[in-house]
């Protein structure tokens, strides 16, 4: 009867051993498919910047244009009211007075 005994310990013992062993087998499977996750979210995250700082140069640019365009239509109404190098019918007058 206590050969019953430390066989039954024994086989515990190997099914405890055995689980353990599963167990990391799984968590490094589990950290491989993680660590493939985050590079191909660090790639997608690349791309987002990219993405942003495309947008700013954008809207840098628009807001120059749109400057630039309220200068020039400034300069129109200037124009049209007499300011400037055109004066009534007669011609160049001389000098640019905004």
């Amino acid at each position: 009867m206590e050969h019953e005994w430390l066989i039954g310990l024994a086989i515990q013992t190997v099914l405890f051993l055995g689980g353990g062993y599963g167990m990391v087998l799984k968590n490094d499977m589990s950290n491989r498919t993680l660590k493939e996750q985050f590079a191909g979210m660090q790639k997608e995250l690349e791309k987002l910047a990219n993405v942003i700082i495309t947008q700013a140069v954008q809207t840098n640019r628009l807001d120059n244009l749109t400057e630039q365009y309220m200068m020039l239509n400034r300069t129109v109404e200037a124009l049209r009211r007499g300011n400037g190098f055109i004066h009534g019918h007669g011609g160049v007058d001389g000098e640019y007075n905004p």
